[in-house]
């Protein structure tokens, strides 16, 4: 079977053959989908049209400040060349395309309208797709690596990659 594979080769599972991901997980999201779904349903059929926050400034003052966390990791860890950037590239493109969406949806008046259009469409969607396509690359680069590490020998232990202890002894004796 070259699809999904429900157990995963021994290589890849946790010591003591756990799994990293346990196979219920899936499952879940699954129901999780079919619970929301009629519930966005009824928040749109419920929801007022308008409503007046009280604490809008700390709501998306606290967004930037996740949002600035998420570039900044995502920076540090391309700086560091590590694969973990691929989790925060694609946080920060999502962070980003929820501040385009929301930034047109809650301007008020025309011109913030288009203002907030105008940043979306120049700054944090282009943003969001270089964020989607480091993240794309780095799991290709991952993907691509996987078949000749366990044809190497190597496995992944406490969330470790762990060397073959044949080539960890050639290594050191030279």
């Amino acid at each position: 079977m070259t699809g999904l594979q429900l157990r995963a080769p021994p290589a890849f599972r946790r010591g003591g053959g756990r799994w990293l991901v346990p196979p219920w997980i899936a499952p879940a999201f699954g129901l999780c989908v079919v619970v929301l779904v009629p519930w966005t349903g009824y928040l749109f059929g419920t929801l007022p049209p308008d409503y007046k926050a009280n604490h809008w400034a700390i709501a998306w003052g606290g967004f930037d400040v996740g949002l600035s966390l998420a570039l900044a990791s995502t920076a540090v860890l391309l700086v560091r060349r590590s694969p973990f950037a691929e989790v925060t590239a694609t946080v920060t493109g999502t962070l980003l395309v929820c501040d385009a969406w929301f930034d047109v949806l809650t301007a008020r008046g025309t011109a913030a309208v288009v203002q907030s259009i105008v940043e979306g469409v120049l700054v944090e969607l282009p943003l969001a797709v270089l964020c989607f396509w480091i993240a794309r690359n780095l799991a290709h680069a991952v993907e691509v690596a996987r078949p000749f590490l366990q044809a190497a020998g190597f496995t992944i232990r406490g969330h470790k990659l762990v060397a073959p202890t044949s080539a960890t002894r050639s290594g050191s004796s030279s």
